[in-house]
This record gives C-alpha cells, sequence and structure tokens, in this order.
C-alpha cells in the first residue's frame, strides 16, 4: 500500500509532519483531516536516488518568483477560477494559462504544477514546488477549496484578497515614493558636486596662494576624501546594505527593528495600521471559510510583515487554547491600534467575528491612505529643506574665497 507524507497545521496553528498509509491520495486525506488538522501538503512518499533534473527544476522554481508580480497572480487566480467554475478540467486549466500566460517566468510555474498535479500530485502540494510565488496562505486556501470540493469559490475569494492586498502595498509605495526619489536625487547631485565640481574650485584657489574659509577648506577635504577613498566607501556602503539585509533576516533582530520602527512617529502609525489590515483581512477570510480559529491566526500572522505583530498573534493563538477571548489577549499586548480589541469583542459576542474583521480591515485600510498623505506632506519640505541647505552649503562654500578676493580687490 502507498505511503503518503503529509503537512499540515494543528489547533495550536504550528505546522505538524508525519505519514500515513492509504490506497489513494482521496483516502489518505480523510486519514490526516480525522486528525482536527488543516492538510497544506501531501504527496506519495517514493524511495528514489538523486535526480539531477528534478533538482534542477525545484531549483530553478524557487528563484522564478523575481519575474512574477503580484497583479500578474491575481489575474492568473481570477482565470484558473473562472475556468474551473465553467467545468474545465483542472489539468486543461492549467494547459490554457501556461499557454496564455505572457510572462514567460509565470509560463514556467504553471507548466511545473501542470506536471506534479498530471503525476498524481494536488494542486495545494503542486504550488508548494514554488514558495515564493504562491506563499503558505495562498496554498492553504486552495488545500480548503480541494478538500470542500469548492475550489472555484475559494480561488475567487482568493483573488479578490490578493487584489486587495496589491492595491495597499500600491497605495503605501505611491506615497512614499516621491520622498525616496527626493533622496535619491539629492545624494546624487551632493555625489556630483564633491567630486567633479568642488575639484575644479580646490585647484583655482591652489593657484591663487591665499588661505582659505574654514567652510571652504572643510568641503574641500570631504571632496577630496571622498575622491580618494571612492572604493573604500563603496565596500563599506555594501557591507553596511549586506549587514542590514542579515539582521533584517536574522528572527531576532528582525524583531527588534519591527519593534523600532513602530516607535517612529507617522512612520510606525503606517506600519502599524497597513499590518492590522493584512491580519484583519486574512483572518477573516479564513474564518469565513470553515477554518478553525488556532489554525486561522497561525497562517494570519505570517502575512502582517511585522515580527512584533506576529509574536502577539502567537502569544494569542496560545490564549485562546486555554480558554482566553482573542480581543483580550490583543488587548493586553498593545501591540494592535486600541480599537481593533473592542471591535473584536463585539463580533465575538454577537457571533459574527469574520464580519467585524473585515471592517475593521477596511475601516484601517482607509486610516492608511490618511496617515501615508500626513506622512508625505510632512517628509516632502523637509527633505526639500535638507537638500537645499546642502547644496546651497557646498556652493556658499566654493564661493566664499571668490567674495573675499572681490572685498580686497574692490
Amino acid at each position: 500500500m502507498p505511503r503518503y507524507e503529509y503537512r499540515a497545521k494543528n489547533s495550536d496553528g504550528q505546522t505538524v509532519h508525519g505519514e500515513v498509509l492509504a490506497a489513494t491520495s482521496s483516502e489518505a486525506l480523510q486519514l490526516i483531516r480525522g486528525q482536527d488538522v488543516l492538510v497544506t501538503g501531501l504527496q506519495e512518499k517514493v524511495e528514489k536516488v538523486f535526480n539531477l533534473s528534478g533538482w534542477l527544476t525545484v531549483w530553478s522554481s524557487q528563484w522564478i518568483w523575481r519575474g512574477v508580480r503580484s497583479k500578474e497572480l491575481v489575474v492568473f487566480t481570477h482565470q484558473l477560477a473562472t475556468l474551473i467554475r465553467a467545468g474545465v478540467p483542472l489539468l486543461e486549466c492549467l494547459d490554457i494559462l501556461s499557454r496564455e500566460a505572457e510572462n514567460p517566468t509565470l509560463q514556467q510555474v504553471v507548466k511545473h504544477i501542470r506536471e506534479d498535479v498530471e503525476g498524481g500530485t494536488l494542486l495545494a502540494h503542486a504550488l508548494k514546488r514554488n514558495p515564493t510565488v504562491f506563499h503558505e496562505f495562498y496554498r492553504s486556501m486552495v488545500e480548503v477549496g480541494e478538500t470542500t470540493g469548492r475550489l472555484d469559490e475559494s480561488l475567487t475569494q482568493l483573488a479578490v484578497y490578493l487584489d486587495k492586498q496589491a492595491q495597499l502595498r500600491a497605495k503605501i509605495f505611491s506615497g512614499l515614493a516621491y520622498p525616496a526619489l527626493l533622496v535619491a536625487v539629492a545624494i546624487i547631485v551632493l555625489i556630483f558636486l564633491l567630486i567633479w565640481v568642488v575639484p575644479l574650485f580646490s585647484s583655482l584657489f591652489q593657484d591663487i596662494g591665499e588661505s582659505l574659509p574654514w567652510l571652504t577648506q572643510a568641503v574641500i577635504d570631504v571632496a577630496e576624501g571622498v575622491r580618494g577613498h571612492f572604493v573604500l566607501l563603496a565596500t563599506f556602503l555594501g557591507s553596511l546594505v549586506m549587514g542590514i539585509r542579515w539582521l533584517l533576516k536574522n528572527p531576532k533582530s528582525r524583531q527588534a527593528v519591527d519593534e523600532c520602527v513602530l516607535g517612529i512617529p507617522l512612520l510606525g502609525s503606517v506600519v502599524q495600521k497597513a499590518a492590522t489590515v493584512r491580519f484583519s483581512r486574512t483572518l477573516g477570510f479564513l474564518v469565513r471559510r470553515g477554518v478553525p480559529l488556532p489554525s486561522a491566526l497561525g497562517v494570519a500572522g505570517t502575512v502582517t510583515g511585522n515580527k512584533a505583530f506576529e509574536q502577539s498573534i502567537k502569544r494569542a493563538t496560545t490564549a485562546i487554547q486555554d480558554g482566553r477571548p482573542l480581543s483580550e489577549t490583543l488587548r493586553a499586548d498593545q501591540v494592535f491600534p486600541s480599537m481593533v480589541p473592542q471591535m473584536i469583542k463585539v463580533g465575538e459576542s454577537t457571533g459574527s467575528i469574520d464580519v467585524m474583521l473585515e471592517k475593521i480591515a477596511d475601516l484601517f485600510e482607509q486610516e492608511v491612505d490618511r496617515t501615508v498623505a500626513t506622512l508625505t506632506s510632512v517628509l516632502e519640505p523637509f527633505i526639500i529643506l535638507v537638500v537645499g541647505c546642502g547644496i546651497a552649503l557646498v556652493v556658499v562654500a566654493m564661493y566664499l574665497p571668490i567674495f573675499s578676493i572681490g572685498s580686497v580687490i574692490g
């Protein structure tokens, strides 16, 4: 009898692994679901030697996400839901989408998925081969759809969810793009002045032979330092970037950074409200689909994008296992805005927590828009002022000696 390996979420929201003996994959699913877990992956266990082509397929698919945008994933999900609802077999759906996809990397992803499904793998497990494209929440909802026999409905709601998440990211990006552009242009202008313009004045001042004002001399020294140690400076900046990336990948340091970000005025408010929107919308979506609250919290915590929120949600998952209400736990942590536990408490008392979570997501999405607008209105004049002062400082420093010579001649 075949042996099946599975991965699932237990009632505590933790990932568990195991094996079962079953005649078919459907029978294996029934046996695993009897253990009160949410299956996120299932595959027949096959003992075989190292397969170079299969390893290359997995390796290449893990890098393929670099060319797949969120909007393309939304369109793919909508199209797959429509085809399945129209009664088109799953293999044919994937075959059509692999041919119709304009993005060549997405074509390769769908082709790999189709090959896995044709070999008897569940769609949710086939998506696991591309974890950077189809995240855990996506795979979990596909698994729910396959288990309940309403895959088209799950995919339709999933596409709507992904579209809203993409819109939220676009709003934040568009609000912060202009200030970031100003900073980038300012850095480029200052580097240009220090490397090419200031040395011209420096050689002119050397020919004059007069002592320079302290401000002029300081700017010239900085310019010479940048030119003389440009490689060292570039190496330092590259190392700094790599160090920051390492810190963000390390769980403990990432949590410390995320907690510090939450304390920054305005920016911390944007991050907090955006994480609240992601959490509320994801949890409401899962609860509405019948996923147990502990398992739903485990998935929802991974999409917030903030380790401080993720740890708070983990503590909430443990607390509700002890019989405490979700609203009480979130209020005690004080990571979420104070309004969130209050609204969740109303949902708990009325038995409509999924509806209340959706209202929370809509409300705080509007708050994100307002906060981003406020942040932009504050940052833009501040950055322009700093940039103007920096450029003016260099210009004045270069012209001070000329003014001094002019006054002497006069």
